[in-house]
């Protein structure tokens, strides 16, 4: 019987051989480096501080024959720093470290714990000659005793019994410490045989890994991920519409069994397209068998023939009687549309007559030169009609003058802007009052009665108006405002006269005091009144207003022009800073130079 080879077998088979050599370079690894780390603790702990210890022995040893000698040849007070020293050594330093070697010999061998102790007794022996020399030189008067000197001085001239039992000590020393020295070159030789073993294994049991993870995944590739890849493309195509005509091979595991599947998918699909195309193209006696008695989507499709054939008698019908509704619309919609065209005409050409009508109360270019010196008016409604508006009036030799912005603009302030006209040519043309603060107070008056005579409805309305009063033969230029400031440029400065902070006409019954300023003009001064449209304009390269600062500065730049030159410079720079935008209020500049 043939085993059936499935892709679960396939792939545990590989992963088992893996995970086998990987446990063998895991446990060889861990058993090397155990093998080394105690190697090491032996070095560390044990022999290089026992070494470290021993060569401070005897450089202790060599320290303490050199500081005798000076005591006994020497000449020198108790606190000499070579007695000192050596008190220190014998007292403090030798003891410690014959301590730290005591603790040490815990770990060694036998025969060097012996040795150890041998020169322990040879150091004894060593240090009760120094204390003889000591004993018999205790102060710096004790040389003078000839016996007492000439004995020490025996004890420590060369080759005498110092240097003796020095030299003895010292080859213990040196024995000792060439059997510690042999012991961990020793160890350290171990511990290089083990991590040269370590690395062989981890170098060959690697490369038997990678050998071994190398065949796996070309066994994976040629067996699984090809034959997968083949699958999602047929896949890939059936997502999108596409029925591949190419044949899947046949194969005895989990891909053969979807390749089955999907080629009798594919075969099904070829059907059902062909059964749909008979539908779309009116074939309701088209033949289809469903793929089984579960394919619910070829049941669906016999029951949309059965349908379809019904809905397509139902639906002639009701075309026709679309058809002949949709005529009738039709008719309706165009009968409409053509009484809309005559009713937007007609709004039109009243908003046409009633701009021709605002202009007409405006004064002229040339009723402007010759009341005005150097004066010019630049004006762009946003709409058909204006909010804003200009007067100009000659009353007993002075010329009066204002730029009114009224609420709104449109058609709204066209009403508005009627309302400031005939006010002011009642209070200045009529009552003969040239005075600006007394014109606007004035004004105001008329302006509430006639906006708020029904007191039940809160009116918002009024206008904000820069007037000025300019007496000809003396160059004086009387101002007052509401709302709107006046600039008056001299040289390269500009010189702001403040606003009343109140609208003419607004809410607020009550007799309001404008305040009057009296300015003295020189030749060459220019006034400039306006309205708040300009600085107002969104534009430049971040959309941002055109502010009043830059308003100004354009205002010393274009008044030692002309006045058509002005005109010109102040609609270019307009244009230049809204760009594409739209324009976002009435505009109005009033200009004059004396």
């Amino acid at each position: 019987m043939r085993i059936r080879m499935t892709i679960g077998r396939r792939i545990g088979i590989g992963f088992a051989l893996f995970l086998f050599f990987a446990m063998i370079v895991v446990v060889l690894t861990s058993r090397t480096i155990e093998r080394s780390r105690t190697i090491n603790e032996q070095i560390n702990n044990v022999y290089g501080p026992s070494v470290d210890a021993l060569v401070h022995l005897r450089n202790l040893m060599v320290n303490a024959r050199t500081l005798i000698k000076h005591w006994a040849l020497v000449e020198s007070l108790p606190d000499a720093p070579e007695k000192v020293a050596l008190l220190k050594l014998t007292n403090h330093d030798l003891p410690a470290l014959i301590d730290r070697i005591d603790t040490l010999q815990a770990h060694w061998d036998k025969d060097e714990v012996a040795a150890m102790g041998r020169t322990f007794h040879d150091m004894s022996v060593l240090f009760a000659l120094q204390d003889s020399v000591k004993t018999m030189l205790p102060t710096f008067e004790s040389y003078k005793d000839p016996v007492a000197y000439f004995n020490a001085r025996n004890m420590a001239e060369e080759g005498s019994v110092l240097d003796e039992q020095t030299d003895k000590v010292l080859k213990d020393l040196d024995e000792l410490l060439a059997g510690q020295g042999q012991k961990r070159e020793a160890l350290r030789e171990g511990m290089i045989q083990s991590l040269n073993s370590l690395r062989f294994f981890i170098l060959y049991m690697g490369s038997a890994l990678m050998l071994i993870g190398t065949v796996f995944a070309i066994f994976l590739v040629r067996g699984i991920v090809r034959p997968v890849r083949r699958l999602r493309a047929i896949l890939l195509q059936l997502g999108r519409g596409i029925i591949p005509r190419t044949n899947i091979a046949a194969r005895n595991d989990e891909i053969g069994d979807m390749s089955k599947a999907l080629d009798d998918l594919m075969a099904g699909m070829r059907r059902t397209t062909d059964f749909s195309h008979a539908l779309a193209a009116g074939n309701f006696q088209a033949e289809y068998q469903p793929l089984s008695r579960e394919d619910v989507l070829g049941h669906a499709l016999l029951m949309m023939r059965t349908e379809l054939g019904e809905r397509e008698r139902v639906l002639e019908e009701r075309v026709r009687e679309r058809t002949e509704e949709t005529v009738r619309q039709k008719e309706e919609v165009e009968r409409q549309s053509k009484r809309v065209v005559e009713l937007y005409k007609n709004v039109t050409d009243s908003i046409r007559y009633a701009k021709r009508l605002q202009e007409s109360i405006l004064p002229s270019d040339n009723r402007i030169r010759e009341l005005m010196p150097g004066g010019f008016i630049l004006y762009r409604p946003k709409d058909i009609v204006s909010g804003d508006f200009y007067w100009v009036e000659a009353v007993d030799g002075k010329t009066v003058f204002a730029a009114v912005d009224c609420t709104g603009h449109g058609v709204p302030g066209a009403f508005m802007s009627l309302v400031g006209h005939n006010g002011l040519n009642q209070v200045v043309k009529e009552r003969k009052v040239t005075s600006p603060g007394e014109v606007l107070e004035q004004l105001d008056r008329i302006a509430f009665e006639t906006l708020h005579k029904n007191r039940d409805q809160n009116v918002h309305d009024g206008m904000d108006m820069a007037l000025c009063t300019f007496h000809h033969d003396s160059l004086l230029l009387e101002y007052a405002g509401a709302n709107c400031p006046l600039y008056i440029v001299r040289g390269d400065r500009v010189i702001q006269f403040p606003p009343d902070k109140v609208a003419v006409g607004g809410l607020g019954e009550g007799d309001r005091h404008f305040t009057g300023h009296r300015i003295q003009l020189h030749k060459g001064d220019a006034a400039y009144a306006f309205s708040d449209g300009y600085a107002d304009q969104f534009g430049g390269p971040k959309g941002k207003k055109f502010l009043y600062r830059q308003f100004r500065e354009l205002l010393v730049r274009i008044t030692p022009e002309t006045p058509e030159r002005k005109k010109t410079l102040l609609n270019e720079a307009f244009n230049k800073w809204k760009g594409t935008l739209e324009q976002v209020d009435d505009i109005l500049v009033m200009g004059m130079q004396v």
